[in-house]
């Protein structure tokens, strides 16, 4: 059983961008996510056999070889406040992110467990352990991000954090 979950794939240099935007300086505290850390997660699925992952990736792959690239702008940071975790985020709602997540959450409906977000909200992590105090959304980037691959994610913990390991890429029409 291992941790798994759906995300939009970003290249190196796209990681990069997405790093920069981290007010390293501003909250030393925080934990902050490594460059080759940073992903948009579409579907979390928790533990999940093997068996069971390479049965929705192949259940994925007549979804995602028929999904066009898009384009994305994280425009702010914001916090979740209970979770203590701090994100860029997306100003405007972009229809084909939408419809990508919510086919690939039907998807997975069968074998989803434990609680699941009401209402997606595309993100990207940037740090974890932010101190509520810091309750702000303010201007960021912007960044713009051609997305073009979905990958299928392990989170494997480590002496030095959680990594996210790829297991499977597809690449968007």
């Amino acid at each position: 059983m291992q941790r798994c979950f759906f995300s939009l794939s970003f290249d190196a240099a796209q990681q990069q961008q997405l790093a920069a935007c981290q007010p390293v300086d501003q909250y030393p505290e925080a934990l902050w996510h490594p460059p080759a850390n940073l992903h948009l997660t579409l579907v979390f699925l928790g533990q999940q056999s093997e068996e069971t992952q390479q049965q929705l990736w192949q259940n994925a792959l007549p979804l995602l070889n028929d999904t066009p690239a898009f384009e994305l702008c994280f425009d702010h940071l914001a916090q979740f406040h209970q979770a203590k975790v701090l994100f860029l985020g997306l100003q405007t709602e972009v229809p084909a992110l939408m419809t990508l997540q919510q086919q690939l959450s039907a998807l997975c409906q069968p074998v989803l467990t434990g609680p699941q977000p009401e209402q997606f909200l595309p993100h990207v992590t940037l740090a974890r352990k932010i101190r509520p105090e810091f309750s702000f959304r303010q201007p960021a980037g912007p960044v713009r991000l051609r997305c073009t691959e979905v990958g299928f994610y392990h989170s494997v913990s480590t002496v030095s954090g959680v990594r996210y390991l790829c297991k499977e890429r597809q690449t968007l029409v």
